[in-house]
């Protein structure tokens, strides 16, 4: 089990991506990934579990290069 944290965005956030990235990889509903990318503008750590750990550290690095900066725990 790993739980990736969303802990902030970058100037220049390329927020469709990181909603399309949620839903692609980690097979979330679009309505919860566009929520989950307006709760980190707001301000909002954002926490997602996942069973794959590869899959996290995938998830992580193309979020990275996106504009969020985020951690896996």
């Amino acid at each position: 089990m790993a739980k990736i944290i969303m802990k902030s965005w970058r100037e220049g956030l390329k927020k469709v991506s990181l909603a399309k990235l949620q839903v692609s990889l980690l097979h979330k509903p679009l309505k919860e990934a566009k929520n989950n990318v307006d709760l980190l503008l707001e301000g909002h750590e954002v926490e997602i579990e996942t069973d794959d750990v590869a899959l996290a550290q995938e998830f992580q690095i193309a979020e990275n290069s996106i504009g969020v900066d985020c951690i896996i725990e």
